[in-house]
């Protein structure tokens, strides 16, 4: 027991002496007297303590230690890590890194790492080089690592970077406005009619995406920074296939159900401009009149590469260029719906609709756990995680070409 905590349970005990007869009030306040004084000196101590700590740069493995129950409630709630706080910190990044490094921690490292574990074990296992110490949930991703990784997806795919995105864990349903009276007008000192609403549950269906990275340990040897980045731009393009092919294409059948699934059929025929150019432009007029009137609102086009390409080549009956293919800024909107293309979709295709009808939901946040290899010298990491996702029905007309139906 710290001189902190025996001052605090004096001082518990004297407030129980007060209440009994035969007290001897003088003692007793003069006890007290010095006992706060005393107690007052330690916090001032634990305070200079964590200033200094604060201000030494580069003691990433330097461990001061202020005696637990020394801070002030609203200093001790700053420096807890908690289960909600502890994916942010820095002390579990690093954590988080070394473990996977199989590089040892310091004390708050290890603090953060058994914050975070998801398991029920209650000591810490180091690892070395032949035991991973990693949990059987395997390891959280931090949470900026996390971001950055989704952050990549984002880039790769413009739909992706555009949906509605959740982290809700468990199945999850969504409500959705289906139909509705709307107001109405009404004539003074007329009341006003009920207004009806129909709701409907979106159900999102299930991807397990695992994904698994093989570093040798001659590559292993970087700095915790330069792991994390190396992991981070592995497991991104690992991943990123996966997963936004799903978005589009997934059937919901152990998989998410993808944006095309049960879409407003926009099948297209190409017929020819002058100039025997497929009439790719024809297919999307097509499918924006395919689309319900409210749905427009916010919708973009996302197209297939060849698609844009066919755009910009268009030439008119005298054989010139329609648009400017040189130094161009490309076709950026087509009737005033903003254009991007997605190089997840197939050849020939085309989305439209609001994004953000579609949900997309993180079940359960990406884990990493690690398989070592001594004889072969390599280690393998495996990352996991659960999502989810489906569009709202008749909010996005999927077309492509019928030639290639």
């Amino acid at each position: 027991m710290t001189r902190f905590e025996e001052i605090n349970k004096r001082l518990s005990a004297i407030k129980a002496e007060l209440g009994q007869e035969g007290a001897n009030i003088d003692a007793l306040e003069k006890e007290v007297g010095e006992l706060t004084e005393e107690r007052k000196g330690i916090l001032d101590q634990a305070e200079k303590r964590k200033k200094l700590l604060d201000g030494i740069a580069g003691m990433d493995g330097a461990d001061v230690i202020i005696p637990m129950g020394a801070l002030g409630d609203e200093q001790r709630k700053n420096n807890d890590t908690t289960s909600e706080n502890v994916l942010k910190s820095k002390e579990y990044r690093n954590a988080w890194a070394k473990t996977l490094m199989c590089v040892s921690l310091n004390e708050s490292e290890k603090r953060a790492l058994g914050t975070a574990m998801t398991t029920t074990a209650t000591t810490y296992t180091a690892a070395s080089s032949g035991a991973d110490g990693v949990n059987n949930g395997g390891l959280f991703i931090p949470e900026d690592v996390s971001l950055e990784l989704m952050n990549q997806l984002s880039l790769a795919s413009p739909f992706f970077n555009d949906i509605a995105k959740t982290g809700v864990a468990g199945y999850i349903k969504f409500p959705y406005r289906k139909d509705g009276s709307g107001a109405e007008k009404q004539a003074e000192g007329i009341p006003n009619k009920d207004g009806q609403i129909e709701w409907a549950e979106l159900t999102l269906t299930i991807l397990e995406v695992s994904e698994t990275i093989r570093v040798t340990w001659k590559l292993e040897a970087m700095t915790v920074d330069g792991f994390i980045e190396y992991i981070t731009k592995e497991l991104a393009d690992q991943v990123t296939e996966k997963m936004v092919t799903e978005v589009f294409y997934g059937d919901g059948s152990n998989t998410l159900t993808g944006v095309t699934k049960n879409a407003i059929n926009g099948t297209y025929t190409i017929g020819t401009l002058e100039g025997n150019v497929p009439d790719v432009l024809g297919g999307i007029e097509s499918g924006l009149k395919k689309l319900p009137k409210k749905k427009k609102i916010g919708a973009k086009i996302y197209v297939a590469q060849d698609i844009i390409e066919t755009i910009s080549f268009m030439r008119d009956k005298n054989g010139n260029f329609i648009y400017n293919p040189l130094n161009a800024g490309g076709i950026n909107s087509v009737a005033t719906y903003k254009v991007e293309v997605d190089p997840y979709l197939n050849v020939g295709e085309f989305i439209i609709g609001n994004p953000r009808f579609y949900r997309f939901n993180t079940n359960e946040a990406f884990s990493i756990t690690k398989d070592i290899s001594g004889k072969s010298r390599i280690n393998d990491y495996t990352a996991y995680a659960v999502v989810s996702g489906a569009a709202q029905p008749n909010s996005f007309v999927y077309g492509k070409n019928s030639a290639s139906v």
